[in-house]
C-alpha cells in the first residue's frame, strides 16, 4: 500500500493557466507533427476495429483508454526531451505498467457504474417515498420527472468529479508512479483545487474541437494529440517541478 505521505502534492495554479495547457500543448505537437498524426491514425484504426466487436470491444476500449493516455502522456514528455518519436511510442505505457493502468480503467468502469447505480436508486426511492407519502402514484409523470432529475444531478456531479481525478490520473501513474487508487484521490484533489483553469481548459478544447470537426474532420488528426498532451502539460504544471 501506497504511503500517503509519499503522495505528490497539487499546486493551485490561475484560472488562465488553463488556456495555456493547451497552447504549450499545441506547441509540442507542433514539434514533430506528422509523428503525432500517425499515432492518432493508429490509435483511431484501433478504436474503431474495437468497435466493431459488441458490447466486448466497448469494454475493453473503455478498460485499455488510460493506457493510451499514460502513452500519449509518456511521449509528449519525450518530446520535450528533444527526442524523436516513433510509432511504438503509441505503445510505451503497455511495455512499462500495463498492470496499474489497467487497473485504472478497471476502476473508471466501476465508478461509472456506481454513479449510475446510485443514481437510479435514488430516483427511485424519491418516486417510492413520493408515492407512499400519499401524494401521487409511482406511475405519475411527475414522480417519473423527478426521479429522471435526479438522476441527472448525479450523473452530472459524479461524472464531473470523476473527469476531475480522470484529467491527472494516468499521467499520475506514469509520470509520478502512483499507484491506480492513489492516483485518482490525488487527481481529485488536484481537480478540485484547479477547478477554474480545468474549466478553461475544457471550454478551449470544446471549442477547438469543434473547429477541428469543420473541415471534413481532418482537424482531429491534431486535435487529438493536442488534447491528450494537454493532460501532460496541466500534470507538469500542478504536479511536476517548478521551473
Amino acid at each position: 500500500m501506497q504511503d500517503p505521505n509519499s503522495l505528490p502534492i497539487p499546486r493551485k495554479v490561475a484560472a488562465g493557466r488553463g488556456w495555456r495547457w493547451f497552447v504549450e500543448a499545441f506547441q509540442i505537437v507542433r514539434l514533430q507533427p506528422l509523428t503525432w498524426v500517425l499515432l492518432t491514425l493508429v490509435y483511431i484504426l484501433i478504436q474503431i476495429g474495437l468497435s466493431i466487436i459488441p458490447l466486448l470491444g466497448d469494454l475493453a476500449s473503455a478498460l485499455i483508454g488510460p493506457v493510451f493516455a499514460a502513452s500519449f502522456v509518456l511521449a509528449a514528455a519525450k518530446s520535450e526531451r528533444g527526442e524523436e518519436l516513433e510509432l511504438a511510442d503509441l505503445f510505451a505505457a503497455f511495455r512499462q505498467m500495463p498492470g496499474p493502468l489497467l487497473l485504472l480503467g478497471a476502476m473508471l468502469i466501476g465508478l461509472m457504474l456506481a454513479i449510475i447505480v446510485a443514481g437510479v436508486a435514488l430516483g427511485a426511492s424519491g418516486g417510492l417515498m413520493t408515492a407512499l407519502l400519499g401524494k401521487g402514484s409511482i406511475s405519475d409523470t411527475g414522480i417519473g420527472a423527478g426521479a429522471v432529475a435526479l438522476l441527472v444531478i448525479v450523473a452530472g456531479v459524479g461524472g464531473a468529479l470523476l473527469g476531475m481525478a480522470y484529467w491527472f490520473a494516468p499521467a499520475l501513474v506514469a509520470l509520478s508512479r502512483l499507484n491506480p487508487w492513489p492516483a485518482l484521490r490525488t487527481g481529485l484533489k488536484a481537480g478540485l483545487r484547479n477547478w477554474l483553469p480545468l474549466l478553461v481548459a475544457s471550454l478551449v478544447l470544446m471549442v477547438s474541437c469543434v473547429l477541428a470537426l469543420l473541415p471534413l474532420g481532418l482537424g482531429l488528426l491534431l486535435w487529438i494529440p493536442v488534447a491528450s498532451v494537454t493532460a501532460y502539460t496541466g500534470w507538469r504544471d500542478v504536479f511536476g517541478p517548478q521551473q
